[in-house]
């Protein structure tokens, strides 16, 4: 798992706390593969918004 994509997450709000870096996906995704990358989500919704829009996420309301 040499070629991947990396991105650096933090433990804490605002780049604060111990940084992870984790992979993303791989540069040259192999066919007939799954590939689920991960997911980093920054807010979330109120939890009256959340009701109406069926999710806390934001980014995942289209």
């Amino acid at each position: 798992m040499d070629n991947l994509n990396l991105v650096t997450i933090y433990t804490e709000n605002n780049c604060k706390g111990e940084a992870i870096v984790i992979p993303v996906m791989p540069i040259r995704p192999q066919l007939a593969r799954a590939y689920i990358p991960y997911q980093l989500y920054g807010k979330i919704h109120s939890p009256q918004e959340a009701l109406k829009k069926g999710t806390v996420f934001p980014e995942l309301v289209r």
